[in-house]
């Protein structure tokens, strides 16, 4: 896998902004100018991960034992492997630096593996998953801060196959950006071209319509979530050209 370091990638001015150290000067160039247009990146970022741990703790307590995460990012302190060790997890993200990493941290945990795939060609993620999982096809499905950097056509596509591969009984949980304004768009996607993404802010009601034949049990905003609506200042929340939100949902 060749690393790209002449240009930023969205998963790592990520974890730059998360406190991570697996980015490079590029990545952090290109967080420091988004967050001259987006103050508040730092603070949706750190809710978007809580997310991921109350979904680890939540399935955890109801006795999930296969995941398949889409968009890992690095499964460092506090994804899904801290909350699920006995679950059999499959990561996935297009990111090298991630999958390296993310292979190094998973090397004594043989109920886990990380794969390099792109969201937008389901087939060779679909297949390992088949070997992965075998016959049991109950899983766990996390999108969570992916769909956002995906277009319509893709999504629809992604989460229609992974519905067909699930099997009934499954859960996904999925988070989205919601446009608080009519130029909120225009606004993400001159951020978002720092990092080389287009956004797709979408309405609860436009997921939801995206995303069948995903039943949706619960949507909320992820400060709702997390019990944390004052984490944002009323000030950074009515500059913010968006909401994040967190949703759960049933096959």
């Amino acid at each position: 896998m060749e690393i790209d370091t002449s240009k930023p990638h969205i998963g790592r001015v990520y974890d730059y902004v998360l406190g991570g150290h697996h980015n490079y000067e590029v990545d952090r160039r290109a967080a420091t100018e988004i967050m001259k247009l987006v103050p508040t990146y730092p603070k949706w970022a750190r809710l978007n991960r809580w997310f991921i741990q109350l979904v680890g703790q939540q399935w955890s307590e109801s006795g999930i034992t296969n995941v398949l995460d889409l968009g890992s990012g690095l499964p460092t302190q506090g994804h899904l492997n801290d909350y699920l060790p006995e679950a059999r997890i499959l990561f996935s993200d297009i990111d090298p630096v991630s999958v390296i990493y993310g292979e190094e941290i998973l090397a004594d945990k043989p109920n886990m593996r990380y794969l390099q795939a792109d969201l937008r060609d389901t087939s060779p993620l679909l297949a390992a998953a088949a070997q992965f999982f075998g016959a049991d096809r109950r899983v766990a499905l996390g999108c969570i801060g992916i769909l956002y950097m995906m277009d319509d056509e893709s999504s629809r596509d992604l989460l229609r196959k992974m519905h067909a591969f699930c099997a009934p009984g499954s859960v996904l949980a999925l988070s989205f950006l919601v446009p608080r304004s009519a130029s909120a768009a225009h606004h993400l996607n001159s951020a978002g071209a720092l990092a080389g993404i287009k956004v797709y802010p979408r309405t609860p009601e436009e997921m939801a319509a995206l995303m069948k034949p995903w039943k949706v049990h619960a949507c909320r905003s992820l400060a709702a979530w997390l019990d944390l609506e004052d984490f944002l200042t009323q000030e950074e929340y009515e500059s913010s050209p968006f909401d994040m939100l967190g949703l759960i949902a049933h096959h």
